[in-house]
């Protein structure tokens, strides 16, 4: 088991401590974090000064994410770009967000229309990452434009896709008004990746809240703190064999830093980190 956290969550932590960059990366290294979960936007952008960051810390990345409109357009260069971005990197795991629907594309015939293009798009960059030795993971992502926020809505695309891994977010199905332990068992044979989210409905003063499906609000949790059952989850997927990266993600949270150290303690006092 390795830890790592979203790079975004260190940007906001260097804002909120009024630190640098690369002394929150050093911070979340004498943690125990080992690598970071960074969009590829950043990398394309600055590549040099976030690889300097990372190496101020002795951090890697861990996963490498990027978002796509597959559904509504017929370019897959944005695609097999960030494969070759990985490539160069060596980045081992990318995550790509296929693209998000309109409410009327929700209509039965045009969703499967939508849906099954965002498919074949995906498979064909999928494919092209195999090719280079890198696994590309999915996730359930907490909105209801994704046609991949439920658990069967993911099956779906794992079911269509069989070079496709699941990232398993263990706090988004909530948003979906899911039960993430539940719903387990369906992707527990195909876990690439893992996103350790925790989050609590007690109202943060100063947070902004993303509500459910049911309306009700949620708000970040360091790991371990929040309503998810992470222990039993984390358990149940170590058991399985996977002992890659479980990634600490907080986003909305006002206290990056403190929040990163508990999920990293919570972690440590837990699991063999």
């Amino acid at each position: 088991m390795k830890l790592s956290v979203f790079y975004e969550h260190i940007i906001e932590a260097a804002k909120q401590e009024n630190k640098s960059i690369s002394e929150i990366c050093k911070l979340a290294s004498s943690f125990g974090i080992k690598g970071v979960e960074i969009e590829n936007k950043r990398l394309f952008e600055d590549k040099k000064g976030v690889l300097s960051n990372l190496k101020e810390g002795n951090l890697e990345i861990s996963c490498m994410y990027g978002f796509f409109d597959f559904s509504h357009s017929d370019d897959l260069n944005p695609g097999f770009k960030m494969v070759d971005l990985a490539d160069e990197l060596s980045i081992k795991k990318i995550m790509l967000i296929p693209g998000f629907l309109e409410d009327f594309e929700f209509l039965s015939i045009i969703y499967k229309q939508k849906v099954d293009k965002m498919i074949d798009m995906l498979k064909k960059v999928c494919i092209y990452a195999k090719e280079k030795d890198i696994m590309v993971v999915l996730e359930d992502f907490d909105d209801k434009i994704a046609p991949f926020a439920t658990a069967k809505q993911l099956t779906y695309f794992y079911e269509n896709i069989p070079e496709l891994y699941c990232a398993f977010d263990t706090g988004n199905f909530l948003y979906s008004e899911e039960d993430a332990l539940e719903v387990l068992p369906l992707f527990i044979d195909n876990i690439g990746h893992v996103h350790c989210k925790d989050r609590s409905f007690d109202v943060k003063e100063g947070e902004i809240p993303k509500a459910t499906v049911k309306g009700r609000n949620m708000y970040s949790a360091p790991v371990g703190n929040g309503v998810i059952p992470m222990k039993e989850i984390v358990n149940r997927i170590l058991a399985k064999g996977y002992h890659d990266y479980f990634a600490i993600e907080h986003f909305g949270s006002l206290n990056q830093l403190e929040d990163m150290k508990l999920s990293a303690d919570w972690f440590r006092n837990n699991f063999n980190v």
